[in-house]
């Protein structure tokens, strides 16, 4: 044991009781109102003495703190305050063991500890180690002394750590001793079995500041501040989340708590293995990408996360395009804004309506590599947009795929292939972004395509057919989802455009007779709707497809603005043989029993695409049990829509 040094009476004079003539001012420097608590001293100056205080053992290598406390027998005890290392070799060798521990000092007071002593329970056996591998003869000396002054205190908890790791039952009270800051703890929830860095961990009771009850029924609870890696669009980074480990009585199997460490997890190897090879997959969908989901996506929604199913295409970006808010909004969270984020994270847009897209068309993202660790931490769900169901949403890592393209529908397409390589060649460009635009910067720099003709003949399916060939995701609106209104069509459209130019998507707007319908001075509500599609087109920088059942009402401005229109008539009866065919051609050949003849009697009957589509859905419904799919099947269907023909019922397309 290290030697007690205290000061000796050899070396103070001694002067006997009131032999000086003079005044000897002492000062209480206590608070409290006890007599029996003063603390005299003859520095006035609090500040100078609490100097003084601190002062106090500063040559030694080791200083131990007491305080006196009275024991419920009115008796007075010391107890231990604190541990300071004053030594410049043990600070240096505590820098090292703690260079990775969050806040190991007591009282932002640097190199103290204070009961019990947690930071160094958590790292003494990184203590044992480092002390066995150093060589040099004097710190191997110090760090002994360091052994001897120390391990007594926590010899009690050191047990308590061996004894939880030998049987994995735990007390409630004894969960500090396992959630160390910076350990790794697992979890199993909501489908996915997640690795976090401990960050923090604290034992609440109900006379604590923001203590939370929540049905524990004043019970105590510790709180457990967790972290993961995550992307936020464009570097990755720390998030944190709190967890709360509800009271139990007695001891527990470590493993049955909601999140726990995962040394003790059960083929711990294998579980790591597992989370390095996910983590290296969320490091690879950084930035954006165009993937297939299948399987559930997480709808975040104001009663929490909905869970849907998803069997799709994917975009992997984070990077959205906020609501437009009105002056009154923007004023209110001006000054909030500031102080959270930089102009360019805002997500507002700037006055001009030119310069908006341009600036939000722009990622700026950091792809640094992850390490093995960042791998293993990373969150188990990414953030896209799910461009069928229309909506942001997370999916899990493990449910995201390659893409799939399907060349089937741009060579079903029942066009010329004059006009399919016309097509071809403006979606080549955009995609590599050749050309000439505007005289005005940023002008005129996309493609508009106006497919104009009755329904089913094709027109939907030609965008989707030439955005599957040219390897990039097909956003599609309608008209109705833009909504009639001046202010919702101005925000909806912006906020379509952006994405589609920040994803190199092709955009589809179908029916949108009614943004492009000629002006009028009878109506101004359309004509604010046209002026504003017009405004917002100028600037689009990406490939756009507009449909349209009436052309001849189209405001003669956008026949200036649309680079290619490209008509539709009714099907003929070879195109509609076509059709057929190529519907027919999708199905498994086991299934279906046609002839080239029974093709020529369908293409027959005028319908349309869509009408065709039906048509075979309803025979294959006929066919289920009486499979292969024939002709027969097919003249049932035809039979009653001649008799539906007959009664004149409704109004076919």
């Amino acid at each position: 044991m290290t030697q007690n040094v205290e000061g000796s009476s050899k070396d103070t004079q001694e002067v006997a009781v009131g032999s000086i003539r003079a005044v000897k001012y002492l000062y209480n420097h206590s608070t409290s109102r006890s007599r029996s608590s003063a603390k005299w001293s003859e520095i006035k100056d609090p500040v100078l003495e609490q100097r003084r205080m601190k002062e106090l053992g500063q040559s030694h290598f080791i200083v131990r703190r007491y305080s006196k406390q009275q024991t419920d027998e009115d008796e007075y005890t010391w107890t231990i305050h604190s541990v300071e290392i004053k030594s410049p070799t043990l600070q240096s060798f505590l820098d090292k063991i703690f260079h990775d521990y969050p806040s190991p000092w007591a009282d932002d007071t640097p190199y103290a500890f204070v009961p019990p002593f947690g930071p160094l329970i958590h790292r003494w056996e990184a203590i044992r180690k480092a002390i066995e591998a150093e060589t040099d003869k004097t710190s191997r000396e110090e760090l002994g002394m360091f052994i001897e002054e120390i391990e007594p205190l926590l010899a009690d908890h050191l047990s308590s750590v061996q004894e939880v790791k030998r049987t994995s039952l735990i007390a409630f009270d004894q969960l500090w001793l396992v959630l160390a800051p910076g350990e790794f703890a697992v979890s199993h929830c909501g489908g996915n079995t997640c690795l976090y860095k401990i960050v923090a961990a604290k034992r609440y009771t109900i006379d604590d500041p923001g203590y939370e009850d929540n049905g524990d029924n004043e019970k105590p609870y510790w709180m457990v501040t967790l972290g993961q890696i995550d992307w936020n669009g464009s570097v990755h980074g720390f998030s944190t989340t709190a967890i709360k480990l509800r009271f139990f009585e007695g001891v527990k199997l470590i493993q049955r708590l909601t999140h726990y460490p995962v040394k003790f997890a059960p083929d711990r190897e294998n579980l790591q293995q597992k989370l390095l090879q996910r983590g290296r997959k969320f490091e690879s969908l950084r930035g954006f990408h165009v993937t297939n989901a299948k399987g559930k996506k997480f709808v975040p929604t104001p009663c929490g996360m909905s869970v849907e199913p998803i069997n799709g295409r994917l975009t992997e970006s984070i990077l959205e395009v906020s609501e437009e808010k009105s002056d009154e909004e923007e004023e209110e969270e001006d000054e909030e804004e500031d102080e959270q984020m930089s102009d360019d994270e805002s997500g507002k847009d700037t006055p001009a309506e030119s310069e908006g897209i341009e600036d939000k068309s722009k990622r700026n993202e950091n792809l640094k590599p992850l390490t093995d660790d960042e791998c293993m931490l990373a969150t188990p769900r990414v953030k896209g947009f799910d461009l069928h169901g229309k909506e942001w949403c997370y999916v899990n890592v493990d449910d995201i795929y390659d893409p799939e393209w399907n060349d089937h529908p741009y060579d079903n397409l029942v066009l010329k292939d004059e006009q399919k390589k016309l097509l071809m060649a403006f979606a080549d460009n955009q995609v590599r972004n050749t050309g000439f635009d505007d005289f005005v910067k940023h002008k005129g720099e996309g493609t508009i395509i106006l497919l104009a003709g009755p329904p089913g003949v094709g027109k939907t399916l030609t965008s989707e057919a030439v955005a599957e060939k040219s390897r990039v995701p097909m956003y599609m609106l309608s008209a109705g989802e833009l909504g009639s209104r001046p202010s919702d069509l101005e925000a909806g459209l912006k906020r379509a455009l952006t994405c589609c130019q920040l994803w190199g998507a092709v955009l589809l707007i179908d029916e949108a007779d009614v943004f492009m319908e000629s002006r009028s001075s009878n109506n101004l509500i359309r004509n604010e709707l046209v002026s504003i599609f017009l405004r917002q087109l100028e600037y689009y920088q990406g490939l756009l497809f507009l449909t349209t059942n009436r052309i001849s009402t189209i405001d003669p401005a956008f026949r200036s603005r649309v680079d290619l229109i490209l008509p539709y008539h009714d099907l003929d009866e070879n195109a509609r043989k076509q059709v057929w065919k190529n519907f027919i051609r999708r199905l498994p050949s086991h299934d279906v029993q046609m002839k080239d003849a029974d093709f020529d009697e369908l293409a027959k009957t005028p319908m349309n695409g869509r009408e065709i589509k039906n048509l075979i859905k309803t025979a294959l419904v006929l066919a289920a049990k009486d499979k292969p799919l024939k002709m027969s099947h097919f003249q049932v269907v035809l039979d009653i829509r001649s008799e539906v023909d007959k009664l004149e019922f409704g109004v076919r397309d």
